[in-house]
């Protein structure tokens, strides 16, 4: 065989064997190969051995990571003249996304700084429906594929509803056929067991159940990492949860320059929808104020935006933006090959609300009547009103953990839960379709009235030292109910 057509595997296949004191013969016994299999590779009559001929060459020479992960990248590297195709990989591709990764810059170099931590396993993306998890997770995962020697599996979890199929669709990611002869979560760990590479489980959120699943899969392979999206956290002891927060909107809708608006990630990711459904839509200086209203109006979401984007081939954005007092009739009319949950806005909060236990759902129902958010002890009393007592911390964490609300901290070391405006727009749908509304309202009125009248006769009953404080607390108390107090 000419030597110049020798591949790089083989060279480094024979530097290993004969730095382990191994024959061809002593090898190809280890590894259940032929002699001649081995002889082949080393002399480059074969540049181009199957993934799991490597792997086992690389156990039974018991390489450390480095090396292990030097002869699976050599597993690619063919002569020119050898006249062979470097090897299909065998793992599935990740998914090519629909649309671009705009903006989120920051988002992904933190996930892959977090990522390449070494006591980092599993890191979930959480955040609600439609805040972009999924197109974040494969901006991700494209950025560490060349990271982990053996790539990136992506498991879609989207179309399983019990979590005791999460092991299954995992497998069949990998290559594990279930033959019954042992438990498939054992099969599993053992395949991947030796592995180094990345674990994509994308929406996991309804079947979180299986969290203790996924927690001993990892604990088996310690080369595996997990990259999660869930809109609820898996509550597990190696989880790191980053939050997903919508695009990042405008500061002002009248004081940027088109160009710095134009960079905006909301604007211009509202302007590339906009443009896939009308090429000729443009941003200029006479509809850039609708347009950073309108996103603005969507809290940033890419979802909704999106949904909102493809309205400007046949509607005006002067008659969208008017519409949007009431947005979720408008944000529907997603794509065909999108999953059913991303269709319409609308079923992008349902997929969630339905994920809730029925307590959670009424107290979901039961907040989105206070404007402009609301503390603790006004969810408490929301919770306490009517036939149904609710447990007010818990099911508000619960509701926080599914996304389905957000807590503001402020600098007194208190702070507000608060709705995106599409979330609140379903609660009251909700609350209006059951019937509930009306004894809201009234319990909302009556609660703000009686926090002001207590407010007023903290203030008069005060020392006259102490009274100047306590009415800087009261007129501020009054700031942060402003619209509360107004909608009652």
């Amino acid at each position: 065989m000419d030597p110049r057509k020798t591949s790089a595997f083989g060279t480094l296949l024979r530097s290993h064997r004969q730095a382990a004191g191994l024959s061809q013969e002593d090898l190809a016994e280890r590894a259940g190969l032929s002699l001649r299999g081995i002889s082949d590779l080393e002399r480059g009559a074969r540049t181009v051995p199957r993934l799991e001929t490597v792997r086992l060459l690389a156990d039974s020479l018991a390489l450390e990571e480095g090396d292990r992960a030097a002869l699976l990248a050599a597993r690619n590297v063919v002569p020119a003249d050898s006249g062979e195709q470097p090897p299909p990989d065998p793992w599935p591709k990740l998914p090519v996304p629909a649309t671009p990764l705009i903006g989120r810059v920051c988002e992904v170099d933190a996930i892959v700084d977090l990522m390449r931590r070494e006591d980092v396993r599993l890191v979930t993306l959480t955040g609600p429906g439609g805040v972009g998890k999924t197109r974040l997770a494969l901006g991700v995962a494209q950025e560490l594929a060349d990271w982990f020697p053996e790539g990136v599996l992506f498991a879609d979890l989207s179309p399983v509803r019990n979590e005791a199929l999460v092991l299954p669709t995992i497998a069949s990611v990998v290559g594990v056929q279930d033959t019954g002869t042992r438990p498939l979560a054992e099969a599993l760990a053992t395949a991947l067991s030796r592995r180094n590479l990345l674990l994509v489980l994308d929406n996991l959120e309804q079947v979180v159940d299986a969290a203790p699943e996924i927690a001993t899969l990892l604990a088996a392979c310690p080369s595996v990492r997990i990259l999660a999206t869930s809109r609820v956290r898996l509550r597990l002891a190696a989880e790191h949860v980053f939050r997903v927060l919508p695009l990042r909107l405008p500061e002002t809708v009248d004081g940027p320059s088109l160009s710095e608006l134009a960079r905006t990630e909301a604007v211009a990711f509202f302007v590339d929808r906009a443009q896939a459904a009308d090429p000729i839509f443009t941003l200029t200086e006479s509809n850039s104020e609708s347009v950073a209203t309108l996103v603005g109006r969507l809290d940033g979401l890419p979802l909704a935006i999106e949904l909102a984007a493809v309205r400007v081939a046949h509607l005006p954005l002067a008659t969208l933006l008017a519409r949007m007092e009431h947005s979720l009739p408008l944000l529907t009319g997603g794509a065909r090959d999108a999953p059913a949950r991303q269709r319409t806005m609308r079923d992008a909060i349902a997929w969630s609300y339905d994920l809730l236990a029925a307590d959670e759902q009424l107290l979901f129902r039961r907040l989105a009547i206070f404007v402009g958010g609301f503390t603790v002890e006004a969810a408490e009393a929301a919770a306490a009103e009517g036939d149904v007592k609710i447990r007010a911390i818990e099911s508000l964490g619960m509701l926080v953990d599914h996304s389905l609300l957000q807590f503001v901290p402020d600098a007194h070391g208190a702070g507000r839960f608060r709705y995106l405006e599409s979330l609140q727009e379903y609660g009251l749908d909700q609350l209006a379709a059951r019937g509930e509304e009306s004894a809201l309202r009234a319990a909302h009125a009556a609660h703000f009235i009686h926090a002001v009248t207590s407010l007023q006769e903290t203030v008069r009953e005060a020392k006259p030292i102490e009274r100047g404080a306590r009415l800087v607390a009261f007129l501020d108390r009054l700031e942060a109910e402003r619209d509360n107090l107004r909608a009652a």
